[in-house]
């Protein structure tokens, strides 16, 4: 009896053990937040009664092991137009056009922490992050920073630029383009 108990443990003894080494470690990898960014488009000054588009973009902000409280933006995954106005310059002698913008890219585009301005090192806890995207179905580009500011309130906020260049959507639309381009400034970080 006492060889049988004496078995057991020396079997059991080196799974627990094993059990207790890894349990911090599984513990202890990062967690993930998603977050979003929303920037309203307004319409050409040629048409001021079409309604304002929405440019959404999807972001994954994660903290690292020893952090569990400071979540930084890591990933752009998703780009959503949802009504974006865009003029078409056409072809020779078709004259000019509108077209709304709706469609969503999956994208997997990695942030890159900025540099600090002339050296200055941030208050604890304050970031910026920059990401740059040059679209790949037709000549654009998407690029901004989301950063967490020296203010009282260091809320999550976020600037940036988009341009299209050159899109051709259809026979009817083509040569489309956003020009020159559309900026964003201080806008929210929200959850998504």
């Amino acid at each position: 009896m006492s060889l049988l108990k004496t078995t057991r443990w020396s079997i059991l003894f080196p799974l627990l053990l094993l059990f207790a080494l890894l349990a911090p470690a599984t513990a202890a990898q990062s967690a993930t937040k998603l977050r979003q960014v929303q920037v309203q488009v307004p319409a050409h000054p040629q048409n001021p009664s079409q309604k304002a588009g929405t440019l959404t973009l999807d972001l994954v902000f994660k903290n690292k092991r020893g952090s569990k409280r400071k979540f930084t933006p890591r990933l752009l995954t998703r780009i959503e137009f949802d009504q974006i106005p865009l003029t078409c310059g056409n072809e020779q002698g078709g004259g000019t056009s509108q077209f709304l913008l709706s469609d969503t890219l999956d994208t997997n585009v990695k942030f890159t922490k900025s540099p600090q301005p002339a050296g200055k090192k941030p208050k604890p806890g304050r970031y910026a992050y920059r990401f740059s995207y040059a679209f790949e179905d037709f000549t654009g580009k998407l690029s901004g920073t989301i950063d967490k500011p020296n203010t009282e309130d260091g809320k999550l906020r976020s600037q940036g630029k988009f341009q299209i260049d050159d899109l051709d959507p259809n026979p009817g639309h083509t040569n489309c383009s956003s020009s020159p381009f559309f900026g964003w400034g201080g806008l929210p970080v929200t959850g998504a």
